[in-house]
């Protein structure tokens, strides 16, 4: 049997292993992340700019990635919503033995699409404070994303960064499926339909992406930059006035509404 290589990375002390794919790490002393090499690489280049910053984390599950950014970016204030309303003993233990200065405060039971709930968490834990960075790893679902985006993409400082992960992970799926068809016909051949061509499809996140790169060419001074790389998007702030709420849609100009039908 092959032995499977086992991927850790060691943040201020604690040891965590790189599994996106499980729950637990194989390991009790290490901290299970479910994040690839590739993200920890990208998290720990900008480490430097995110040192003391305030910082919205969308998505808990286990808290690998709580644990995560507290170690790595040192967060003068961390907010962690997750739409599970069953705290994660690990997660607890693991904030009561090394957040020291109380700086993250995991809210449970919270809908990222909640439109009343998400920013009223946001003024109650940074009042009128900008946002250094956001990160998206919730339902990977193109709605709640989106309305995710909506609310906190304004909430950024100027030179702020969102972050979405698993953007691509729809079209990873499709790809796996593809295969597998290829290989076993016969078992898959009542099952020959594609998504696109499923009347029940939803759009997948990717879409999302397709807008934020058309905004980003619209107007600089909404969206700066966007970096798309392997299952995650990173896009930066630009300097002007955006009410929070406002539409995906009006990020993108004439031209784009017409181009992606919005």
């Amino acid at each position: 049997m092959r032995k499977t290589a086992i991927n850790t990375e060691v943040v201020d002390g604690v040891t965590f292993e790189l599994r996106p794919l499980v729950r637990n790490a194989t390991n009790p002393g290490w901290v299970c992340l479910r994040k690839t090499p590739r993200f920890v690489q990208r998290y720990r280049a900008l480490a430097p700019e995110l040192q003391g910053c305030r910082m919205v984390e969308v998505g808990v599950d286990q808290g690998g990635g709580t644990s995560f950014f507290l170690k790595l970016f040192k967060p003068q204030r961390l907010l962690a919503i997750e739409l599970s309303s069953e705290p994660v003993p690990k997660l607890m233990n693991f904030l009561a033995e090394h957040d020291k200065e109380n700086c993250v405060n995991v809210c449970w039971g919270v809908d990222q699409a909640d439109t009343v709930e998400v920013p009223r968490l946001v003024d109650d834990m940074f009042g009128g404070e900008t946002l250094d960075i956001v990160v998206d790893d919730a339902s990977h679902l193109l709605n709640p994303t989106t309305t995710t985006f909506e609310l906190l993409f304004p909430r950024l400082r100027r030179g702020g960064l969102y972050v979405i992960e698993d953007w691509s992970s729809e079209h990873l799926m499709d790809a796996r499926i593809a295969a597998e068809i290829a290989s076993f016909p016969e078992k898959f051949q009542a099952q020959k339909q594609t998504s696109v061509g499923n009347a029940d499809y939803e759009m997948p996140m990717s879409f999302l992406i397709c807008q934020l790169l058309i905004a980003s060419a619209h107007n600089a001074e909404w969206i700066t930059d966007i970096r798309v790389g392997k299952g995650i998007c990173e896009i930066r702030r630009g300097a002007a006035d955006i009410e929070p709420g406002t539409p995906i849609a009006d990020y993108l100009g004439g031209l784009g509404r017409w181009m992606l039908n919005c």
